[in-house]
C-alpha cells in the first residue's frame, strides 16, 4: 500500500497524476509519442508528441517536437510546431520558437516566444475569400465544389483576391 511520501515521489498532486515524467541531466528521447494524459518533460526530447491532457516543459527541458496537445507548460525550452485547443503558456523562464495554433497564449514578463501564431478559431475560416470592390472589403463563404458563391449577383465588377492560409 502506498502512503502519501510514495504519492509524491510519483507526481500525485491533489488527486490528480501525470502520467509520464521524464527527468534526467544526460537522458535524450527521440521518437512519436502518444500520450493518454498529461506529460511532464524534464530533459531532451526530440520528435513528435501527441497528448490528450497537459505538455509541461520543465525548466532543465529540451523538447524540438511537433506537439498536438490540450494545453502546454514551457517553463524550459521549446522550438517546433504546437497546437494547443485550451492555452499555450510561456514562463518568466520559458523560451518557446516555432509555430503555434491556439485560442489562447500567455507570455508571462520574461518569457520569449519568436514565431508565428495561428487562432484556431480563424483557421476555421480559411474556406473564406477576401474579395475587394472599391474601399470595402468582404469576407464570403465559397462552395469548396464550384468555388462560386451564390450571394454574388452578375454584373458586379470585382477584383478578387484569396487570403489563404496553409
Amino acid at each position: 500500500m502506498m502512503d502519501s511520501n510514495d504519492e509524491k515521489n510519483l507526481g500525485v498532486k491533489n488527486n490528480q497524476r501525470t502520467l509520464l515524467t521524464i527527468v534526467g541531466d544526460s537522458a535524450s528521447v527521440d521518437g512519436k509519442f502518444k500520450i493518454s494524459d498529461s506529460i511532464e518533460i524534464d530533459c531532451k526530447l526530440k520528435g513528435k508528441l501527441v497528448v490528450d491532457g497537459k505538455v509541461t516543459i520543465q525548466k532543465s527541458g529540451f523538447v524540438n517536437a511537433d506537439i498536438k496537445t490540450v494545453s502546454a507548460e514551457v517553463i524550459g525550452k521549446y522550438e517546433g510546431n504546437m497546437i494547443a485547443s485550451d492555452y499555450i503558456e510561456i514562463t518568466d523562464t520559458g523560451i518557446a520558437t516555432g509555430n503555434v495554433k491556439t485560442d489562447s497564449l500567455i507570455i508571462n514578463r520574461g518569457g520569449v516566444f519568436s514565431g508565428n501564431i495561428i487562432r484556431i478559431s480563424e483557421e476555421q475560416n480559411n474556406n473564406k475569400k477576401k474579395i475587394n470592390a472599391g474601399k470595402d472589403i468582404f469576407n464570403i463563404d465559397i462552395d469548396e465544389d464550384s468555388g462560386i458563391n451564390k450571394d454574388i449577383k452578375e454584373g458586379i465588377n470585382i477584383t478578387e483576391s484569396i487570403d489563404k492560409k496553409e
